[in-house]
């Protein structure tokens, strides 16, 4: 009878798929970080009747309470279980088996890698059992947004370790099978045959992720008693700022307003909110807005309030340490604004004028005197009320507009000059305007 130690196993900083019966004590592991949580068993075999081995397993370590021992088809192998806790079962020495546990539960991806929940036992017959597993390292969590693949991202480095370390071709490969879960995740090269153990039998799968919230679940299959269920998250990192103008082109002069919308993209292209507040710089030539906008903390989206002080093209400037955004814009003459006061003056004077007529006869020079002096006046008091001389009762948005203009020109030119001494005494307080 033998009796072989069982310790954790990992190969070139791979954490390897899990703890499995030891090889003998003179057998050197590879060099890596051991992972202390993982379980340690001790195993013995002894001769049976019949050709038959008998093989006991003692479990040791977090998680081995459920443990079972299985053939290489996954079909449940009798066993029994004594009060210490070791499992014994007659087997035949010619085949493979897996110790693994009844339910498979879904665990987190972590950097340093996972197993897969089977440990593999072969080479009974020559009393010195062969003791490995498949393990799962990412080449990096939480998943990073890849701009080529317009995805989230990950390397999935998957492979066969021996106890002891060895190299060697499997007699028994492994073919492990992924599947991701989800319209929005993808793996590619789902399906990899393990042939060889160690570092020359490694495969690698990209696991992809649309997904910018919650986690992406995935399971890696290599046999019914040897199933990986997993999840990840991504991590999502500001990619840059964007600015949202209600157009593109904007009356020049005062005349053009509207409220800026600035926004935080993740490197995804979608709304990012933010942990913290973010003080974002604003700058342009020829809109009057403010110099800084505070994105606050969990919003994605701000917004300020700005008007034209200008003619021409131009551009707003956004600025958070290393987020920039430009928007490119034209402040264009208000040349349909201006005929439409110039129209709404005529209009009000020529009201003025059917209404102080009276029933009198026609009179041509009076009727040209308030058509002149309508639209004069509907020019002169629209362009007050674009310079904020004048305080209209009209939202800043109908103002600007050829239909505000026409309104609010048509109205002054009705009341005439009169309109024009009360703003120049409002505007020029210490001058009398009617001297």
């Amino acid at each position: 009878m033998r009796t072989f130690a069982c310790a954790p196993w990992i190969s070139a900083g791979l954490l390897a798929a899990g703890s499995v019966c030891a090889q003998p004590a003179a057998a050197t592991a590879r060099p890596g970080a051991i992972n202390a949580a993982v379980a340690t068993h001790t195993a013995k075999v002894e001769k049976a009747n019949g050709g038959l081995t008998k093989l006991s397993l003692l479990p040791k370590g977090p998680g081995t309470a459920e443990l079972k021992l299985h053939d290489a088809s996954g079909k449940e192998v009798p066993s029994t279980v004594a009060a210490n806790g070791v499992i014994e079962a007659i087997v035949d020495p010619s085949g493979g088996y897996i110790l693994s546990t009844k339910e498979t539960k879904r665990q987190p991806l972590l950097a340093e890698g996972i197993q897969f929940p089977g440990r593999y036992i072969t080479a009974i017959a020559s009393g010195t059992p062969n003791l490995g597993g498949l393990f799962l390292r990412p080449s990096r969590v939480p998943l990073m947004w890849d701009d080529a693949a317009k995805a989230y991202v990950t390397q999935l480095v998957v492979g066969y370790e021996f106890q002891n370390g060895v190299e060697t071709k499997l007699g028994a490969p492994k073919t492990v099978t992924f599947f991701a879960e989800g319209s929005n995740a993808s793996i590619q090269l789902d399906t990899v045959l393990i042939d060889f153990s160690g570092g020359p039998g490694y495969k690698r799968v990209t696991l992809s992720t649309r997904e910018s919230s919650g986690e992406t679940f995935f399971t890696a299959r290599a046999g019914p008693a040897d199933e990986l269920k997993s999840s990840v998250t991504v991590q999502r990192e500001p990619g840059t700022l964007k600015l949202t103008l209600p157009s593109r082109e904007i009356g020049a002069y005062g005349v053009g307003s509207g409220t800026l919308s600035v926004s935080l993209l993740a490197k995804d292209g979608l709304p990012m909110e933010t942990a913290e507040p973010l003080a974002i710089q604003l700058s342009s030539r020829r809109l009057r807005l403010p110099a800084m906008v505070t994105l606050p903390k969990n919003a994605s989206v701000a917004e300020v309030n700005f008007r034209s002080a200008g003619f021409g093209m131009d551009a707003i400037t956004a600025h958070a340490g290393a987020l920039t955004a430009t928007q490119e814009l034209r402040l264009i003459f208000p040349a349909a604004a201006v005929i439409a006061a110039v129209a709404g003056g005529l209009l009000g004077g020529f009201t003025r004028y059917l209404r102080n007529k009276r029933g009198q006869r026609k009179n041509s020079p009076l009727l040209v005197r308030r058509l002149l002096e309508g639209a004069l006046v509907g020019v002169i008091f629209v362009g007050a009320a674009w310079a904020g001389l004048v305080t209209v009762n009209l939202s800043t948005g109908i103002l600007g507009t050829p239909f505000g203009a026409f309104i609010l020109a048509a109205l002054s030119g009705y009341v005439g000059c009169l309109v024009l001494d009360r703003v120049t005494k409002r505007t020029f307080k210490t001058l009398d305007a009617d001297s």
